[in-house]
């Protein structure tokens, strides 16, 4: 008989500890000019959601997943962090307005940031599937994983609507992100091979 009270404690104890960095990245993603808010919580639920798909996979299989490869998954948020810089060199409005209409390379694009800073959900997560693999606790865990996704969301897209915190990051936020996404990145990297 599985205690589901203990099971959520665990879940949620889990995802928070292993998605405090991923605050960092949300509130940087909701900042990027033309970077509309349901493209970024899409991406971030279709990447939490090949997390967790990788990480009940890997415990299915009893493997540990590779740290470098991972790792190596560091250099997309670093490409994406390069485009922005190239983009904020010569932007005019065309080529803002076709950014708008491939909405779909957006979620993608926040889905694979998501994914390249996942090492940590894989570390966690993987112990828990293998601890937990009935189906009905799989299926509380993933139910419990993709809420918690979407409270991170809200949670984060309110703390940088707030007036106050707003107007003091506006006008810099598209001068910032692209260095945040490149710095993202090299931790990624750095953060898989050093340790």
């Amino acid at each position: 008989m599985t205690d589901f009270t203990s099971l959520l404690a665990t879940g949620t104890t889990a995802f928070v500890a292993s998605n405090i960095d991923d605050t960092f990245v949300l509130i940087l993603l909701f900042l990027t000019p033309n970077l509309l808010p349901r493209n970024i919580i899409i991406g971030q639920f279709l990447g939490i959601a090949l997390l967790v798909a990788i990480s009940s996979f890997a415990a299915l299989l009893v493997l540990a997943i590779p740290p470098f490869a991972i790792g190596l998954m560091g250099f997309i948020p670093i490409a994406i962090g390069i485009k922005r810089l190239l983009d904020l060199r010569g932007t005019d409005n065309a080529k803002k307005e076709h950014y708008i209409n491939k909405g779909y390379v957006s979620f993608l694009s926040v889905a694979a940031v998501t994914v390249s800073n996942g090492g940590d959900d894989i570390g966690v997560f993987t112990p828990i599937f293998a601890k937990y693999s009935t189906v009905e606790e799989v299926t509380f865990l993933v139910t419990l994983f993709m809420v918690m996704t979407g409270i991170w969301c809200i949670v984060t897209y309110c703390f940088i609507s707030h007036p106050f915190i707003i107007s003091r990051i506006k006008y810099i936020s598209h001068i910032v992100t692209p260095f945040g996404l490149i710095g993202i990145g090299i931790y990624i990297i750095s953060d898989s091979f050093i340790f």
